[in-house]
């Protein structure tokens, strides 16, 4: 906890008694200001060192200043309590809606379609094609810049509002009512690289429209499996299966790049109530805006609730660390009580994970169960999809078994034309030359046709 040295703090001593003097020891108006946190052990120190010990007299005998807070809390009107006050405080903190970022429309649309991976920020590439001076367009910083605005701006000062979409919600809600993510937790993962010149991903800027249209970004993962299930909440993609990818690289997927975020269960911890900044900074900002990343896994959306995605065996992660500052007051004139955040200060960072290891979604998922601020289950199910494994045959074989699947296919020996054999295979003598085109030209049920065969 941390008390600013420019904090004020005034406290009359009136003559006479309050309409609270039976309960309190103090009498008078008073303002608290700090930095640090709203919580019982933060008000009650804060109330100590700028109104109790300064103003203390023979009357607060025998009186703590937990116990004189507490009592001039009861003695407002409304009757409040240090939890309750804080609360509220938190509670109607403004937040910026998520439409104003990008200043499409109310209803969401475009920024639909962006955290599935389909706006034209992230399906466009710059060329030099389109304009007869040859002057570039679809230039990701250009087309970018009110993202680049609302960083610099809003993000960093002030609450932005966590997206009303789909991605974003479960069956679960937080003690607000609000929708939110089971495992308290999201996830971006991209395919794509857009832009040059940035230390990210392979897109080239020499003749961006040859060779920045198809580029990979900067491999952090390992793609298992996408779950077709998973995202149709998202993608309104109403398919069943299984698509693998046991291999790495050029052997399964390709290069892929994941990133995300987590946060406490409790509204009021600054991670939970500032997610929608960090998921603000993780998909638009630090990766679209700054690396050029886009565009989503085939069958999933590009970003979403950690249980909507695909299982990867880990995923890059950044946490936000907040400094807040309060202002409470409370006036003896109306005994009225009143709270609110005075200044906002957010700064984005690599997560602190558990064992020393950072920039990792699962260890830092590890981090805030061991802090009590997230249950071993909603840890549990965020492992199933972020494997902590470099290799993936596990996770795709133990899919296979929860699917009831294996692997190779059903076939009917009948069906088959015998040509030859080794081993337990070899049921006869090889076939001679006239033979063999017999069974593969005349009695194969594939049997090409004379045409084909001249």
């Amino acid at each position: 906890m941390k008390i600013s040295t420019r904090a004020l703090a005034y406290i009359t001593i009136l003559a006479g008694a309050s309409t609270a003097a039976a309960e309190t020891c103090l009498s008078g108006s008073f303002k608290l200001e700090y930095e640090g946190d709203c919580d019982r052990e933060t008000l009650i120190e804060v109330f100590n060192d700028q109104v109790f010990s300064p103003a203390k007299s023979a009357a607060c005998d025998g009186v703590t200043a937990e116990q004189e807070l507490d009592a001039q809390l009861a003695a407002a009107v409304p009757s409040t309590t240090i939890e309750e006050l804080c609360a509220s405080i938190y509670k109607d903190q403004y937040e910026v809606p998520f439409t104003d970022i990008l200043k499409k429309d109310v209803n969401m649309t475009y920024e639909k379609a962006f955290f599935l991976g389909h706006s034209h920020l992230q399906e466009e590439v710059e060329t030099t094609y389109e304009r007869e001076d040859g002057q570039a367009t679809s230039v990701l910083k250009e087309d970018g810049e009110l993202v680049r605005a609302h960083y610099q701006g809003s993000a960093q000062t002030k609450k932005t509002e966590w997206p009303k979409l789909p991605n974003f919600e479960s069956s679960a809600t937080d003690s607000l009512g609000q929708p939110t993510c089971t495992t308290s937790a999201a996830m971006c993962c991209w395919t794509k690289d857009r832009q040059a010149n940035d230390n990210n991903g392979n897109c080239a800027r020499n003749t961006y429209s040859k060779n920045c249209v198809d580029k990979d970004p900067g491999d952090n993962t390992n793609l298992c499996y996408v779950d077709m299930e998973r995202g149709e909440v998202s993608t309104g993609n109403a398919a069943e299966g299984l698509v693998a990818f046991p291999s790495d690289n050029g052997n399964g997927e390709g290069a892929i790049h994941c990133h995300g975020l987590a946060w406490a269960n409790d509204v009021n911890d600054s991670s939970a109530r500032y997610k929608g900044n960090n998921v603000f900074f993780v998909a638009m900002y630090d990766h679209m805006y700054q690396r050029g990343y886009v565009e989503n896994v085939p069958g999933a959306p590009m970003c979403g609730c950690v249980e909507q995605m695909p299982t990867v065996t880990r995923s890059d992660c950044t946490e936000i660390d907040a400094t807040e500052r309060f202002r409470i007051t409370y006036d003896s004139t109306t005994n009225e009580v009143d709270g609110s955040i005075t200044l906002v200060d957010i700064n984005f960072n690599a997560c602190q994970g558990i064992n020393n290891r950072n920039n990792d979604l699962w260890a830092y998922m590890g981090r805030l169960f061991y802090e009590g601020k997230i249950s071993n289950r909603q840890w549990g199910e965020a492992g199933r999809i972020i494997t902590n494994d470099h290799d993936c045959k596990t996770a795709v074989r133990a899919q296979y078994d929860v699917m009831g699947l294996e692997y190779g296919y059903d076939y009917d020996v009948s069906t088959f034309t015998f040509v030859a054999g080794r081993g337990e295979l070899k049921t006869t003598e090889a076939f001679g030359h006239r033979a063999f085109e017999t069974s593969m030209f005349e009695h194969s049920l594939t049997a090409p046709s004379n045409k084909d065969v001249n």
